[in-house]
């Protein structure tokens, strides 16, 4: 695993040790080995009936059955568990998809995830805009084997570091992170928190960076970032942020040539309370050729035919 921005190295073996005999360790702490923060038993109790539910949206419906539970015997907010065939820390307090992925791990994007994996392999390239925890990254990387490289985009200090104690932890060395976010220009703003969920972030419309819960960050547009980490074609995309998609995939569209786009998308659809743009995002490939081949409840996932040179 590599990062371009501030994300943490991983520490040398001595200081590993010596991290974990303290007890001021924090859990995004390198030293901070998995299981430290196992979940007690009613935890476990909780999760064994969340796993058990359906899979898809009734599992999802019926969650709140085991939430308490589940909730109840977590130190400090955070639970070491095994999902989506790794090992992962997750933080399901202040976060809806790592909630979902400690909860119903059987419920989380099934069909995305399962498109994921049958894309990915040796040599292809992923990138995932707006990665948040890294739950998708985490799989491809893992589905891709080392030969595949993953590129995940997140501007949130705290949810690269998440990402990146997941990555060491399971030995995923093909996930590059960076912390810039995509738009339609280059510059810098301040990103903003909406609500209570570390899920849902936003570039603010001013740049007053003194406002609570804000942190300025570099914006540019998706060529550029490309260009600067020496990618010459995508296979896969996840692009979800919350409303900006529009911005990010014009410019792409517009500049970038045919031969590096990805073959496919995995697009957020439009929530009935999100901006117009988002709509029209996903208006906006099918008129540079992709197809809708599935709808889920949150997102759509579109293909790209190759056109025969």
């Amino acid at each position: 695993m590599t990062t371009n921005d501030t994300t943490r190295p991983a520490d040398t073996f001595e200081e590993m040790e010596e991290a974990e005999a303290s007890s001021e360790l924090t859990a995004t702490d390198p030293g901070a080995a998995h299981g430290r923060f196992r979940p007690g038993l009613t935890s476990r109790l909780g999760m064994a009936i969340g796993r058990a539910l359906p899979r898809g949206r009734t599992g999802l419906k019926l969650a709140g059955i085991a939430q308490p539970l589940a909730m109840s015997a977590l130190k400090d907010g955070v639970a070491d568990i095994e999902a989506l065939g790794m090992k992962l820390r997750l933080h399901p307090l202040d976060n809806l998809s790592e909630k979902r992925a400690f909860l119903t791990p059987q419920c989380f994007d099934v069909v995305e995830l399962d498109a994921l994996r049958a894309a990915m392999g040796p040599g292809k390239t992923f990138i995932d805009i707006g990665a948040n925890a890294g739950l998708y990254s985490l799989v491809a990387a893992r589905a891709g084997g080392p030969a595949s490289r993953v590129i995940a985009v997140e501007p949130q200090d705290e949810m690269r570091r998440r990402m990146a104690y997941n990555a060491r932890t399971n030995g995923l060395a093909n996930i590059e992170i960076s912390g810039v976010a995509l738009s339609d220009y280059e510059g810098e703003s301040v990103m903003r928190l909406v609500g209570n969920n570390r899920g849902s972030t936003q570039l603010a419309v001013t740049d007053d960076s003194s406002a609570a819960r804000s942190s300025a960050v570099r914006v540019a547009m998706l060529s550029t970032l490309l260009k600067e980490m020496r990618v010459a074609r995508l296979d896969v995309m996840k692009i979800d942020v919350e409303g900006g998609e529009l911005a990010i995939l014009a410019p792409f569209f517009a500049n970038a040539p045919r031969e590096i786009w990805p073959e496919l998308i995995i697009m957020e659809r439009p929530a009935i309370n999100q901006l117009e743009a988002s709509r029209d995002a996903l208006s906006l490939a099918c008129s540079h050729g992709y197809r809708v081949e599935t709808e889920t409840h949150a997102n759509a996932i579109l293909t790209l035919p190759r056109t025969e040179g």
